[in-house]
């Protein structure tokens, strides 16, 4: 029996619509991205610019309300797919060493 994506998975993907940004380490340019999933151990966002697979990214999204802080993770880009009008950018979170 063949497993499905989310059946291999550690962590449950939550599918959500959220505005996001991302830092580039490499270069500290930021670029504005729409939030397509979310997981603990990573995310997938459309950016209207590529990435290089296995790029260093701090991603930041704001919580729902001021008293949410916001969430920012370090990631490594695993994944880039070309679409028509942008890329669906796939990432996986680096383990914070604290």
């Amino acid at each position: 029996m063949k497993l499905r994506d989310e059946e291999r998975r550690d962590f449950m993907r939550l599918a959500t619509e959220a505005d996001a940004s991302v830092t580039r380490l490499a270069t500290g340019l930021t670029l504005l991205t729409r939030l397509v999933n979310l997981s603990a151990s990573g995310c997938a966002f459309f950016a209207e610019t590529p990435m290089e697979q296995g790029e260093e990214i701090e991603f930041t999204v704001q919580g729902t309300s001021k008293r949410i802080e916001p969430l920012k993770r370090v990631g490594r880009v695993v994944r880039v797919t070309q679409g028509e009008a942008s890329y669906l950018i796939a990432v996986e979170f680096l383990i914070d060493p604290d």
